[in-house]
């Protein structure tokens, strides 16, 4: 076959690959709360001269399609990893801190994000038509635990006797809805005195890093079908907003701080806050 003739050949596979099939847009990157994972996706393509003949991305040397699409996959896997910084900027870390924000004033925190997020984040590669590729990147954000610099020593949970007859429940489910509250790492759950009877400082770490503090939900079904809230869950309603996190009745935090059995599996994280869809 003739130089000319393998180009000809070349732009009508192109062409008739771009027919057979539409590309398919990548997903939406997102913060999913619900889920617990940041995501990310892109997208890179060969680059093709005006003769049909794929070249380096730089060097712009004539390569084979193959190792065009090898450098397509680095780009689109680079593309995604600068997205995932920008989602994971806007994130809450707590009531008063955003990353971003304490990224800018704490250098141990900027070197621990980016070892974790080199070390915790998974790609996936996708096809994006004959001449390109796509990377999906996903982070969970309970991963984010092992880089922000705060302790969590386990505290005991306040004491309370004064309920009759203690119930052990699996799981605790707050509907927040319509107070405002918004996710974040590291949230917590007070009383109506303002007394925090559930955050960071009282759970087990190796749960908070696999499932996250809090599991958010839009729904009542969506949150109860959730394994991590067992065949039990404790049910309430918060009665407002307190620095972004959930306040509940006193009768709730006696019903829960009662039992040894729901405090163990608060200490395991195995919470979940009921918001409205568009705040996950």
């Amino acid at each position: 076959m003739s130089p000319r003739a393998g180009v000809i050949a070349f732009l009508v596979m192109i062409s008739a690959a771009a027919m057979a099939a539409r590309e398919a847009a990548p997903p939406a990157d997102t913060v999913d709360w619900a889920r617990g994972i940041v995501a990310a996706h892109a997208t890179g393509r060969v680059v093709i001269s005006d003769r049909g003949i794929p070249l380096e991305r730089y060097g712009r040397q004539a390569i084979s399609l193959n190792r065009g699409r090898v450098e397509a996959y680095r780009l689109a896997r680079e593309r995604a990893l600068e997205k995932m910084y920008r989602l994971l900027g806007g994130v809450r870390i707590d009531a008063d801190t955003r990353l971003d924000e304490l990224l800018e004033r704490d250098p141990v925190f900027q070197t621990r994000i980016t070892e974790v997020v080199s070390e915790r984040t998974r790609f996936r590669e996708f096809p994006v038509g004959f001449d390109g590729s796509g990377c999906s990147a996903e982070l969970r954000i309970g991963d984010l635990l092992l880089a922000v610099p705060y302790r969590y020593p386990e505290e005991p949970f306040p004491s309370r006797i004064d309920n009759p007859i203690p119930t052990a429940y699996t799981s605790l489910v707050i509907d927040a809805r319509g107070l405002g509250v918004e996710p974040m790492i590291l949230p917590s759950v007070f009383d109506e005195n303002g007394l925090e009877v559930y955050g960071r400082n009282m759970v087990d770490i190796r749960h908070a890093t696999r499932f996250g503090i809090v599991r958010y939900a839009a729904s009542e079904d969506e949150a109860m079908g959730q394994r991590l809230a067992g065949d039990r869950p404790y049910y309430t309603v918060a009665l407002r907003n307190l620095k972004g996190c959930p306040v509940i009745a006193d009768r709730d935090v006696r019903k829960i701080l009662s039992s040894a059995r729901t405090v163990e599996n608060l200490k395991k994280c195995r919470v979940i806050f009921i918001i409205e869809k568009e705040k996950r």
